[in-house]
């Protein structure tokens, strides 16, 4: 259980560091409510990934076009699940009048999103396997970790 904590606090600080890891996008983050600017912001978040994978898992240049546009369709799937949890558990804490088997549905929703997310992780996996060499496959999920330190080092720096 502490590891599925631990995970999923390190997929919401990722989030959070990824918004803040760029200087330029840092000073122009967008405002809630401004999805062009928001749009922007991520793609200057999603050009930063891209380079940190390209560098540490050594992508050839046939490699990285196929890696980066499955990466990016599972990150896309991932926020997807992600977002529609969160929407559904501010839903049932601003009802005042939920029942109890919402509030159980909503919670069921909020356990069962990790499960979601595995599902959608290996479906990905076997599109990686067919672009990445075994190694740069196995120092994935390293590399994903060592990009939500940097993100979560950059961002500590940044409150000092």
């Amino acid at each position: 259980m502490y590891r599925t904590l631990k995970r999923s606090f390190a997929c919401i600080i990722c989030l959070v560091v990824l918004a803040l890891s760029d200087n330029d996008a840092f000073a122009q983050r967008p405002k809630p409510g401004d999805d062009d600017q928001r749009k922007e912001w991520m793609a200057e978040m999603r050009d930063y990934k891209h380079e940190f994978y390209k560098k540490e898992l050594d992508l050839t240049r046939e490699q990285e076009v196929p890696f980066f546009k499955a990466l990016d369709q599972m990150d896309d799937e991932l926020f997807r699940v992600g977002e529609e949890t969160r929407q559904l558990e501010r839903k049932i804490y601003q009802d005042s009048d939920a029942s109890d088997t919402e509030m159980e549905s909503a919670a069921r929703a909020l356990f069962e999103q990790k499960k979601k997310e595995a599902d959608i992780e290996l479906k990905y996996f076997d599109e990686f396997k067919t672009t990445l060499t075994k190694r740069q496959l196995l120092k994935m999920k390293e590399t994903e970790r060592r990009f939500n330190r940097a993100l979560l080092k950059y961002s500590q720096n940044k409150r000092k």
